[in-house]
């Protein structure tokens, strides 16, 4: 067996630099975590606006740079999202201490993680992952190709915001 010699790679340097530049232009840098509650049940939703409270707490004593609530608190289905529920952005700058926090205080909660992408049914669907028993989601309203990257809270400079 010949082995190829660098010169028949098809990763030439300025190749792979051009391929790896790539893989970073389209790497996922934002996500939403979704926590549900059933809406009609009062300690279900005690539960999730106390985990709520805290994550704020976390914020504000420079845990981790999330912003819950963008859209409030969902008390009522909204969006694919069929039950109470309310959402976390997290970049991805503090996307491992947000999933850990969340695995380990998530309680009887399912959490709903995606990414956020042009595709949006997508990252919904296929791309998501969940903590917790899965929350069946209605995409019907969810658009297949968006015209540009949902990036959000451009002022932390975080995520698709980041300086390059």
């Amino acid at each position: 067996m010949q082995l190829m010699s660098s010169s028949d790679s098809p990763y030439t340097s300025s190749s792979a630099s051009a391929s790896l530049q790539s893989d970073y232009d389209n790497e996922i840098k934002e996500f939403h975590f979704h926590l549900y509650w059933f809406q009609n049940n009062a300690a279900s939703q005690a539960s999730a606006i106390k985990l709520r409270d805290r994550i704020l707490e976390l914020v504000q004593q420079g845990f981790f740079k999330v912003v819950p609530l963008r859209n409030g608190i969902n008390t009522s289905p909204r969006g694919p999202h069929p039950i109470g529920s309310y959402e976390v952005w997290c970049a991805r700058e503090d996307f491992a201490r947000c999933y850990s926090w969340f695995v380990l205080n998530r309680g009887p909660h399912s959490i709903l993680i995606h990414p956020l992408t042009r595709e949006e049914l997508a990252d919904h669907s296929s791309r998501a992952t969940w903590l917790g028993t899965p929350v069946p989601l209605d995409y019907t309203n969810l658009t297949p190709y968006l015209d540009h990257v949902p990036s959000q809270y451009p002022e932390l400079g975080l995520g698709y915001n980041a300086p390059k």
